[in-house]
């Protein structure tokens, strides 16, 4: 496999996925999952690299993540949005981060975003449990050839039976399995306006599907992620829903997840 940085970019019904190379701004090899009525894949030169697309009528992120590890044609891949523009230098100083940490499987950036305007860790190194509930999915770099056969949870995802918490089941597991992950804060890209595909607002579903997500995570830890959490964002959600009704709705989630999976 080869060293050269490839972006693994998810889209779902884009006619014209090849504009995104430019838009985003990515100048280094991608592969574009785009999830659409058809199975087809092509590729053809670029400005900056090499662009594979690969068309497939599978449906959900979290497959769609997980086809692009599986497809990738490098050892160094970062996952990709279609609502993040990369700073010019970016590529190179992921590049630069993954020669400087030969033994990480996976390294965290910071995307400027606007909820989260600075980096989650003032320096460089291990990312723990806490702080990795903090990142999302674009801000994942990894070595494949270090991850071997990790992989997204399809359970969880835009698409999915939960809608959400797909990159921090994925960190935590990787933690789990031993594999090193290192935080390097600098920033790489910032968010492009776009409203989301999943986010609701904080309703019942929201909830409940937060709940199953804590449990995936770490079933030991489930009741303080689930508390701090309810604590710690209770003034982004107090308007929408009681305390109390989305604490019952958690609780109802982990449930469903542990029933399905025949936990206790």
């Amino acid at each position: 496999m080869r060293n050269r940085l490839q972006v693994l970019l998810s889209v779902m019904d884009k006619d014209d996925s090849l504009h995104y190379v430019d838009m985003l701004n990515i100048r280094t090899d991608v592969l574009i999952i785009n999830q659409c009525g058809n199975d087809n894949e092509y590729e053809q030169g670029g400005r900056y690299g090499n662009i594979y697309v690969r068309e497939s009528r599978k449906r959900g992120l979290s497959i769609s993540r997980n086809e692009a590890l599986e497809n990738a044609r490098s050892d160094r891949v970062i996952l990709c949005d279609n609502d993040v523009r990369y700073d010019d230098d970016a590529f190179e100083r992921i590049n630069a981060a993954f020669d400087r940490n030969p033994d990480a499987g996976i390294l965290v950036f910071f995307i400027e975003r606007p909820e989260r305007k600075t980096p989650v860790l003032r320096k460089e190194g291990p990312l723990g449990k806490l702080p990795s509930m903090r990142i999302f999915s674009p801000e994942i770099a990894v070595r494949r050839s270090i991850i071997g056969d990790l992989r997204f949870d399809t359970e969880f995802g835009s698409g999915a039976r939960y809608s959400m918490g797909e990159e921090n089941i994925f960190l935590f597991r990787a933690m789990d399995r031993g594999i090193r992950i290192v935080y390097v804060p600098e920033r790489i890209a910032h968010l492009l306006p776009q409203e989301s595909g999943w986010f609701k607002g904080y309703n019942e579903t929201f909830f409940f599907d937060r709940g199953a997500g804590y449990e995936a995570m770490d079933d030991r830890l489930w009741y303080f992620l689930s508390l701090q959490f309810l604590l710690r964002k209770r003034k982004l959600y107090r308007n929408e829903i009681s305390m109390k009704r989305a604490w019952r709705s958690m609780c109802d989630g982990r449930r469903e997840y542990r029933i399905e999976h025949k936990k206790g």
